[in-house]
């Protein structure tokens, strides 16, 4: 629907216009009301009608000075006039504003179906027009980001102005540009819980900044949106930025705080990423930078940073694990961090994560993959380098290496309260390690100190299989590993996992898995 303010000083005139017309029906809906001309001026700006319905004669500022004074600021607005006076005059200064219409009262609801009508049309066909042209304007500008030389980006920035776009209606042909970004987009896509609904509550917010405010946004990509206005930042972008609330630790504001030349788009847009880049990598997601030209000159010229602290040793970090102790933990991680030579210059996060990879491959080694209680609760190795892999900001991946230790401490201290998971997780290292021996129930009750009953009783207990279901498993496992990877013959296979008869071995193997060891082999070799 198309939007009305209506103007009029007379009250009962105006609640009549506003309440007894079904402005619905005709595809209009009413934004606000004022008293004078005036008044109107002063609500045109936050409301942005479409259609201005105003008396003629007002005190203070009269229909005719307030629709001259609209037009100048909304070229676009449409103007009806009211009057109770059929007067050449008054016709002659409506069509002068280029008014839509002139209509008499009291009004004569087929006449004001009629004209209203005509103004939904040229309404309807403006708004063609106009996202014709911003289509038309935001592909030139990216086009103006391709890296074309000097003379094509000035001719292309001429062409860009020639659509007059009212976002880019500036007297002085100057711009602020910003750069919008959703930080660690990769990481909230995948691995941050609701990370995809508020992903899309961003995207909505960036459409409100396109539509509710004086920029042009062009979005260059999923998590990245230029910003082009011809007001200052503090009228559009900022409090577009500080009303996102929550939503503000995912996304990074950088915009420049002089206007510019359009044909300058392509350097300036290239410094803004740049800052951005280094900005996000050191100090992580969700920031307001003012992109200082002096600023962004001593950044690109600064030096990669020495280390900065001792080189710590892992077993201290092992230590703290064990002892479960999450706050010395954390000041380690945090010293390790900062221990890390970073490139702010190039804001290259490789080394860090090569780093990290390095750290998480020592932790699992040592607390978790021997360890089956702690590891049945921790996030899979393979899930949590896949999600470092992604980071892009050294904070982020300094708190993801953080609450994965202290996870791990959470684990390791309720893996110790419970005795007989320890119990558990001891025999269940020893079938790991002894799979090819002929094991007994008795011979594992011996090797934990309990009887072959009560090891019977718990270990069902907390797996919900028995002590020879578990064995039998991990010898099907081990059994499959070796066919697929591996020549060696089934009977040789049935000795390698603890059966000395591969008769035996085949029957439970057909049983387990619902083929024979031969037709196992045969099937991963087509794979």
């Amino acid at each position: 629907m198309y939007t009305i303010l209506l103007v009029d000083d007379e009250r009962l005139e105006l609640d009549t216009l506003q309440n007894f017309v079904p402005w619905s029906e005709m595809g209009f809906e009413i934004a606000g009301t004022a008293k004078n001309g005036k008044e109107a001026l002063a609500k045109i700006g936050d409301l942005l009608p479409d259609v201005v319905i105003t008396d003629v004669k007002m005190p203070i500022m009269d229909g005719i000075e307030f629709a001259a004074i609209a037009r100048g600021l909304l070229p676009h607005l449409k103007i009806v006039f009211l009057s109770g006076h059929d007067d050449f005059l008054f016709v002659k200064s409506a069509l002068h504003v280029e008014a839509m219409g002139y209509l008499l009262k009291p009004l004569n609801m087929g006449e004001l179906r009629d004209l209203m009508e005509k103004v939904k049309l040229k309404c309807a066909d403006e708004q063609r027009v106009k996202l014709s042209s911003r289509a038309l304007a935001i592909q030139y500008i990216k086009d103006l980001l391709s890296g074309k030389d000097g003379l094509a980006r000035k001719s292309k920035a001429e062409e860009i102005l020639s659509l007059n776009l009212e976002p880019l209606a500036s007297k002085t042909g100057k711009f602020i540009f910003s750069l919008i970004t959703i930080d660690e987009y990769a990481a909230l896509s995948r691995y941050v819980p609701d990370g995809l609904s508020l992903i899309a509550r961003i995207e909505s917010e960036i459409g409100r900044l396109a539509s509710g405010r004086g920029a042009l946004v062009v979005s260059l990509s999923e998590r990245q949106h230029l910003s082009i206005s011809a007001n200052e930042p503090t009228e559009d972008v900022l409090p577009w930025y500080r009303e996102l609330g929550a939503l503000s630790q995912w996304i990074t504001l950088c915009s420049r705080p002089r206007p510019e030349k359009l044909e300058r788009l392509f350097d300036l847009f290239q410094g803004l990423t740049e800052l951005r880049d280094r900005h996000v990598f050191l100090y992580g997601a969700g920031h307001l930078i003012v992109a200082d030209e002096s600023a962004e000159r001593n950044a690109l010229q600064a030096s990669s940073v020495a280390e900065r602290g001792k080189i710590l040793s892992v077993d201290a970090l092992h230590a703290n694990i064990r002892q479960r102790n999450p706050q010395a933990a954390a000041a380690w991680i945090r010293d390790y961090f900062s221990s890390l030579a970073v490139e702010e210059a190039s804001a290259c996060i490789e080394p860090v994560e090569q780093a990290c990879l390095r750290l998480l491959d020592q932790i699992y080694e040592e607390h978790v993959t021997a360890h089956l209680g702690v590891k049945e609760k921790m996030e899979d190795k393979a899930v949590l380098i896949g999600k470092l892999s992604v980071i892009e900001s050294v904070p982020y991946m300094e708190q993801t290496i953080r609450k994965t230790v202290l996870k791990l401490i959470e684990c390791v201290a309720e893996q110790e309260t419970d005795k007989h998971a320890v119990t558990v997780s001891q025999l269940k290292k020893l079938i790991a390690e002894q799979y090819a021996q002929p094991l007994t129930i008795e011979y594992l009750a011996e090797r934990v100190f309990m009887s072959p009953n009560y090891l019977r009783t718990i270990f069902k207990e907390h797996t919900g299989s028995t002590v020879l279901e578990y064995l039998t498993q991990i010898r099907m496992e081990r059994a499959s590993d070796m066919l697929r990877s591996s020549a060696l013959k089934i009977h040789e296979i049935s000795a390698k996992v603890g059966y000395e008869n591969p008769s035996h071995f085949c029957a439970i193997f057909l049983k387990r898995t619902g083929v024979t060891p031969n037709q196992y082999r045969k099937q991963t070799l087509r794979l």
